[in-house]
């Protein structure tokens, strides 16, 4: 089985694309500080979405 499913560097680098864009925004409209903080909350959003679409360990999936 291939672990690299086919797509997987194209969404990476549209997250990265997207998390770029929202500092970018929020640098143009809130300033610096700000911008650090909206880039690091899209990142850690797509985090938190990426670990809760992970299988858990030991689960037994559905039949």
């Amino acid at each position: 089985m291939n672990p690299d499913p086919a797509g997987r560097w194209a969404r990476l680098l549209v997250r990265v694309l997207v998390v770029v864009a929202a500092g970018i925004m929020a640098l143009g409209f809130l300033g610096p500080g700000e911008a650090l903080l909206v880039s690091s909350l899209t990142a850690l959003t797509f985090v938190l979405l990426w670990l809760r679409g992970r299988p858990r360990r030991g689960s037994v999936p559905d039949r």
